[in-house]
């Protein structure tokens, strides 16, 4: 296409030159035959006769190639007409081929992501699925250890009523994102709590609140979390909790909070294997919905007469 529209430019200026040779010899004839006209030598009229007749040949050479070169214009302009009409048949179809590839990818992306979609689904109710038998087998597991538990009756701690259903043991860095939250809604399900924040009042001996709580409860609740395993008191009153637990004067109940079992076996390798909670698999609320059940059944188990079968801790 450049090189067309070059040769037509060419023959453009070439037109627009042999236009001026014709019309300097136009203005050259008229110019002769008006002086031919006003002398009056023969000879000289003779002479501008001439003149003009040379200058209609240069016209008329000049008209000749003015014609040609028009033509040759004429036909290049039609040849890059043609051209261009090409190209842009061209140029459409281009188009049309990458608005149907890019329909085509659309549509190829759509079902992609659609299967995406269905495939993450299919994972989520499958992980689903797989956390909810977890979480039955852990009920299960748990109602059996319970049911297998020695007869056990807590002692009431000093100006208390009744002994408690469950002792928290904690480290307070938990509080805010687990611990007492988990307090609250124990209380409100119409379990009674062991909690420093409700049990413990200005002047009150840490250790021995601890160790009243300890062994005036049904059974206790460590929550284990990287903090847990920090403090100095924790460790006391989960070494209460297992020594109960082993002398078959309590139940231990441990929940994982920010913890894996890798990370329990560093710091407490003889509480990996023991049954636990975890805060990354249930919430608050089926935690306490299993603190109740196991409420329900330890004090089933503590008001029977017979004391049930004998088993392990």
């Amino acid at each position: 296409m450049i090189r067309l529209n070059k040769q037509l430019g060419d023959l453009r200026s070439k037109e627009a030159g042999e236009v001026k040779k014709i019309a300097d010899a136009q203005k050259k004839i008229d110019n002769a035959q008006r002086s031919a006209q006003r002398t009056s030598s023969s000879s000289m009229a003779k002479t501008y006769m001439s003149t003009a007749s040379r200058e209609a040949q240069k016209l008329q050479t000049a008209q000749a190639n003015q014609s040609r070169i028009a033509n040759q214009a004429a036909s290049k302009t039609q040849e890059i007409g043609k051209l261009q009409e090409r190209i842009s048949r061209e140029e459409e179809r281009e188009r049309k081929k990458d608005m149907a590839a890019e329909d085509r990818r659309r549509r190829e992306d759509t079902a992609r992501q659609k299967r995406s979609e269905e495939a993450a689904a299919a994972n989520t109710q499958a992980l689903q699925q797989r956390i909810a038998d977890l979480e039955a087998q852990v009920s299960q597991f748990i109602e059996a250890e319970a049911g297998n538990a020695p007869r056990f009756s807590p002692v009431a701690p000093p100006g208390e009523s009744d002994a408690y259903d469950v002792f928290i043991s904690h480290a307070w860095e938990d509080k805010d994102d687990f611990v007492r939250e988990l307090a609250e809604k124990a209380t409100a399900a119409g379990l009674r709590v062991w909690y420093d924040e409700f049990a413990m009042k200005w002047g009150d001996s840490l250790r021995q609140k601890i160790d009243e709580g300890l062994s005036g409860s049904y059974f206790g609740v460590a929550v284990l979390s990287p903090s847990f395993f920090a403090k100095q008191w924790t460790g006391y009153e989960l070494d209460g909790l297992v020594e109960r637990a082993l002398s078959g004067e309590g139940r231990l109940l441990p929940i994982w909070h920010r913890l894996t079992k890798d990370d329990v076996a560093k710091a407490a390798p003889s509480l990996a294997n023991r049954l636990a909670l975890s805060t990354s698999l249930m919430s608050v609320d089926e935690i306490v919905r299993e603190l109740v059940n196991l409420r329900d059944i330890y004090k089933t188990k503590s008001d029977d007469p017979s004391g049930g079968d004998q088993g392990e801790p």
